[in-house]
């Protein structure tokens, strides 16, 4: 096919195109806006009928039952009266003194309208219609049972006929035709309305609504298009004849730059638009030319500016901002459309997690690898950085895992650090099972409130966040090779392979990561030391402080109970004038060691001062503190306490007194309830100690 046909069909295909698809868009546009007017129409008809049926079945039965109170209020004469009222004023046909079974006026009375003979339709009863007869009546009714143990029936009535019908086809705006078992069906309207629909919430109803012709507009539109067409084809048969020299010589010249040859240049014939072109085509081929240069050089001066970056990036302290900035700065150096920086789970060694993420990865989670799986596994259990591509989801003889990123092209640097900083703390916590999420059972046991698995564990994430110097990264694990985390980059612009030169280049980024993630650890340490006991390991009175204000809170906000427990060591005095200091501090520490052997995950341990504990259970109410604060004596009190003093190795009888107070029971704040559990605290020692007590509500 020659350049002219191309052009042609080109232009044709573009204009045309563009109409015929806006044409039929018109069209479906307008039999969607004709549809959905009859629909809306249809609906809003259905729907007033129903309503107004519902509001006249409600006035019959409330008639009903204004007619039997009146009797069994007063007489037979008062019904009467109300039931001619209702009468009178037009809220019912009639009311029959029987049963809806029997319509017979006697022995009974009939007031307004005579009961019609035929089908009923009780407004009592959800069953539709069943077609055993002519709907005469929509009725209700209601029994009084009298002093002689008869029972009298009150039924009110509206009678369904053609001025009935023709009230109802006024309100709804529509054609109504009743499908009951008459041989003629009584109707309102014309029989041949545009849309029907049908209804049996109280009447079998077929509801007719008006229909949109649009058949007209359809002509219309088929002729603006056909006249669109012939002007289409004209103006692309001249346009291909005066375009095909210089479209050609563009053509040609095109190819040249795509092949990478700049220095190309188009022949300007004349002045008009495509003269134009050829001449802006010339100096967008100098421009980019000048640019790659450019670009060239800068990129040299760019990656000796990283360090600096680097350098300035750790100077915060927010980990995952960090790791944003290196990931975008890297994409941008190296030219990638994605990435991912991953780190060693802190709860799993053996498990990358990404941290930091840009562009389409192709996956719908953040990225998450097993060491030595995958393409990502693999090459950060290696511990060596990777470049080139991936061909059918395989990198190096390794097959890619469904959850981490799909792509062509990659780019991977491992990165590690310094030792990790010692991480383990001594927060007064009871360790879980990490395979169940759960405390051992008897320790389970005994707690007043008992929250699901799943709540538990989201209070314990969210107790986690928010003790101080505790992040989402606490520890930093290596892998086998050494390995912090992996800086990966996907796909380069261009669809190239990545260089030799990026993988230098991601070094300092990964670096930097590796620097900026030791850093927060470095910071989160010494943060830590500032809120823990330096002798027994629990939080400090600091920051029990803390723990205390925002447990109030959190157990306002969310109407749940907290208990503190106040803890002391019976004649602790005692023990030190006795033995001496050193002997009393051994015991301090035994005594937290025994504290948090017996708590959960999220209960905090904390020393008051001297000989004073505390420990805050989340989520528990008095009857579950109880059986803490038992199970905490019997732990203490069970063996003695083994300690080195001067003259050799000695066991002390050990015993506590304990108090016990509940956020939104005993007291609504932080001081209201360290003060309540003092208080029990010191009716457990009047009361002879050892034992413990709860406060006085």
């Amino acid at each position: 096919m020659s350049l002219r046909s191309r052009l042609t069909t080109a232009f044709l295909v573009v204009v045309l195109g563009p109409v015929l698809v806006g044409a039929v868009f018109v069209a479906a546009v307008m039999s969607h806006l004709a549809d959905s007017r009859g629909e809306a129409l249809a609906n809003s008809a259905v729907t007033m009928v129903d309503s107004t049926l519902g509001t006249i079945c409600e006035r019959i039965q409330a008639s009903a039952a204004a007619v039997a109170l009146n009797y069994r209020n007063g007489d037979q004469e008062n019904a009467v009266e109300m039931a001619q009222l209702l009468v009178d004023r037009a809220v019912v046909d009639g009311v029959v003194f029987s049963s809806l079974a029997s319509v017979s006026t006697s022995p009974g009375t009939d007031i307004g309208a005579e009961a019609p003979d035929g089908s009923w339709v009780d407004c009592g009863e959800t069953a539709v219609y069943a077609g055993a007869g002519p709907i005469v009546a929509l009725g209700a009714q209601a029994e009084v049972q009298n002093a002689d143990g008869s029972t009298s029936v009150f039924t009110a009535f509206r009678e369904v006929d053609q001025t009935f019908l023709a009230r109802l086809a006024r309100v709804a705006d529509a054609d109504l035709i009743l499908q009951d078992s008459r041989a003629v069906p009584l109707q309102v309207g014309s029989a041949d309305a545009g849309r029907w629909d049908f209804t049996d919430s109280f009447l079998p109803l077929s509801i007719g609504t008006v229909a949109t012709d649009v058949t007209p507009m359809y002509w219309t539109l088929a002729a603006m298009v056909t006249a669109s067409a012939f002007c289409a084809v004209g103006l692309a048969a001249w346009l291909a004849r005066s375009t095909t020299r210089p479209l050609a010589e563009l053509s040609a010249a095109a190819e040249r730059v795509a092949q990478g040859d700049l220095n190309v240049r188009v022949p300007v014939h004349g002045r008009d638009e495509v003269a134009q072109l050829a001449f802006a085509f010339n100096r967008m081929t100098a421009q980019t030319q000048s640019y790659v240069n450019a670009l060239t050089a800068s990129r040299d001066q760019m990656r000796g500016q990283l360090g600096r970056l680097g350098q300035t990036l750790t100077a915060t302290l927010d980990l995952d901002r960090i790791l944003e900035v290196i990931l975008d700065t890297a994409m941008v150096t190296a030219g990638a459309e994605a990435g991912v920086i991953m780190l060693v789970d802190v709860d799993d060694a053996d498990q990358l997690r990404e941290r930091a993420g840009e562009g389409d990865l192709g996956i719908t989670e953040p990225a998450s690898i097993r060491i030595g799986e995958g393409i990502i596994g693999a090459i950060a259990a290696g511990g060596v950085p990777a470049h080139g591509r991936i061909v059918d989801g395989r990198f190096e003889g390794h097959a890619r895992a469904d959850t981490e990123p799909d792509a062509h092209t990659i780019v991977a640097v491992p990165f590690s650090g310094r030792q990790p900083v010692d991480h383990e703390w001594s927060s007064g916590r009871q360790p879980v099972d990490h395979d169940s999420g759960r405390l051992p059972p008897e320790q389970e046991r005994g707690r007043g409130v008992q929250p699901s698995d799943q709540s538990r564990s989201v209070r314990r994430a969210e107790y986690d966040r928010s003790r101080a110097g505790e992040g989402e990264y606490g520890g930093a694990p290596r892998t086998d090779a050494g390995v912090l985390g992996v800086l990966v980059l996907y796909n380069r612009i261009g669809g190239d392979e990545f260089e030799s030169g990026d993988v230098d280049t991601l070094r300092t980024f990964a670096g930097q990561a590796s620097v900026a993630v030791e850093n927060v650890l470095l910071h989160r340490h010494a943060e830590r030391l500032s809120l823990t006991d330096p002798l027994t390991g629990l939080w400090n009175y600091r920051f029990m402080q803390t723990s205390l204000r925002r447990e109030a809170e959190r157990s306002r906000r969310y109407q749940r109970p907290s208990a503190l427990l106040a803890i002391d060591l019976d004649r602790f005095k005692d023990v030190n004038d006795t033995y001496g200091h050193p002997v009393g501090d051994q015991v301090l520490i035994e005594l937290a060691r025994r504290i948090t052997g017996q708590i959960r995950e999220v209960d905090l341990a904390f020393r008051h001062g001297g000989e004073e504990f505390m420990v805050l259970l989340p989520e528990t109410d008095a009857v579950g503190a109880s059986a803490v604060a038992e199970r905490l004596g019997k732990a203490v009190n069970a063996r003695k306490f083994k300690v080195n003093d001067a003259s050799g190795g000695r066991e002390l009888g050990i015993t506590v007194s304990i108090g016990i107070a509940v956020l939104g029971e005993h007291a609504d704040t932080a001081t209201g309830v360290l003060a309540a559990a003092d208080e029990a605290l010191y009716a457990a020692k009047a009361g002879g100690r050892d034992t413990w007590r709860v406060a006085a509500a």
